[in-house]
């Protein structure tokens, strides 16, 4: 055995927060555009988006933005600070807009949603359980390839109580941001 694979095994890694990945950022040791995000102290690459994940993003990003007005933010890939060692991406998060964009973490922001074509087990299992454990309350997951949301509610112990799985006839509305839902049969299709 080598002394790296002993190092490894004998030592605790280094968990990075937030702020260092920000100042990382500013130093230019990591590039603003990598695709990354930060679980659990770690810095995660993510997955490649295909055409068929980015046109469906942006579909109900626009849905979003033009049904919800100015009481909700839309984001679109942005950092969502969930706890200072857990800052994932997720393709979009909606929240009241006269929070803060700072003051919002899992406990009051209004919905979460991955959009899924490659990532869907991870999608459906690691991140619902990030979400889950940090108090996200609504979280739902968009499967491109099977055009259904999988929508999760009510996080206990770190778990989801309430997961539901709607066909994209079905027209799902967020708990807390009541001006917001969608029905995933009225986005314009893909070309």
């Amino acid at each position: 055995m080598n002394a790296l694979v002993r190092a490894l095994e004998t030592s605790q890694q280094h968990r990075f927060t937030l702020d260092d990945v920000l100042r990382m950022q500013e130093a230019g040791i990591l590039d603003e555009s990598a695709r990354v995000e930060l679980i659990d102290g770690a810095l995660v690459e993510m997955a490649p988006e295909g055409d068929l994940h980015s046109r469906v993003k942006m579909q109900i990003a626009r849905r979003f933005i033009l049904s919800a007005g100015e009481a909700v933010q839309v984001m679109v890939e942005s950092t969502l600070r969930l706890s200072p060692t857990n800052a994932p991406d997720p393709d979009l998060y909606l929240y009241d807009a006269d929070l803060p964009l700072r003051a919002v973490d899992g406990t009051n922001v209004g919905l979460v949603i991955e959009v899924a074509q490659s990532s869907i087990r991870s999608d459906l299992a690691f991140k619902a359980e990030l979400y889950a454990e940090h108090g996200v309350r609504d979280y739902w997951v968009v499967d491109v390839n099977t055009d259904t949301i999988t929508i999760h509610r009510d996080p206990v112990d770190g778990l989801y109580r309430d997961i539901a799985r709607h066909v994209a006839e079905d027209t799902v509305t967020s708990l807390a941001l009541p001006s917001v839902s969608l029905r995933l049969a009225d986005l314009p299709p893909i070309r």
